[in-house]
């Protein structure tokens, strides 16, 4: 930080956010190649991955989105931060594409 400008403890919130909202978009655009790649070798388990898969995927943006909103509400009123439910959410949805990997090694 260079001389007199204030730290904004929003930004943290901001940079944490930001970091995660690329992870998740990291594991949507893998699994959209993963779905691909299936689909060449069977429409059924490409369509059985995507309806597990793409859901969760969203559900883990909501989940990102939330924290975001409650992590600044809680910043303002000087309260502890949000745990730890969308890191769990993100090591499931690791959990989900490293599955989704599996299925296309095992259709390939």
């Amino acid at each position: 930080m260079s001389g007199n400008q204030p730290w904004d403890p929003g930004l943290q919130i901001e940079r944490t956010t930001l970091a995660w909202l690329r992870t998740v978009l990291a594991f949507m655009a893998s699994l959209l190649v993963l779905l691909k790649l299936i689909s060449h070798h069977s429409t059924v388990a490409a369509v059985v991955c995507a309806l597990v898969t793409l859901p969760f995927s969203g559900v883990v943006a909501w989940l990102l989105w939330w924290r975001h909103r409650r992590s600044e509400r809680r910043l303002r009123a000087r309260t502890p931060l949000p745990g730890g439910v969308l890191p769990a959410a993100t090591a499931a949805l690791a959990m989900l594409a490293g599955a989704t990997g599996a299925v296309y090694v095992l259709f390939a």
